[in-house]
């Protein structure tokens, strides 16, 4: 990505990014870590996911992945993620 495509480029800490393919395909979040600020894209559907996982989260230890996020559910107080310390195939089948 370059600063000429999102004019916060140089101040943005998103781990998850619509314009970094590379975050996307293999980026994950964390529901205390920052959220893409920009107007252009505030309208995705997993960018409204991580706000409202942000508010909701019970611990802020687990992660998710972006094919997480873009899943159609309800997000409700206390949801978690995915644990870091175990295999994430195993905790998706589960």
């Amino acid at each position: 990505m370059t600063s000429p495509q999102c004019k916060r480029y140089e101040t943005c800490n998103a781990p998850l990014c619509p314009l970094d393919e590379q975050s996307l395909k293999h980026g994950i979040w964390y529901p205390d870590e920052e959220i893409c600020r920009a107007k252009a894209y505030g309208a995705l559907s997993w960018i409204k996911t991580q706000r409202k996982i942000a508010k909701r989260a019970s611990r802020m230890d687990r992660y998710f992945t972006l094919q997480m996020l873009k899943r159609n559910c309800i997000i409700r107080k206390g949801i978690e993620g995915l644990d870091p310390d175990q295999a994430e195939e195993y905790q998706l089948k589960k």
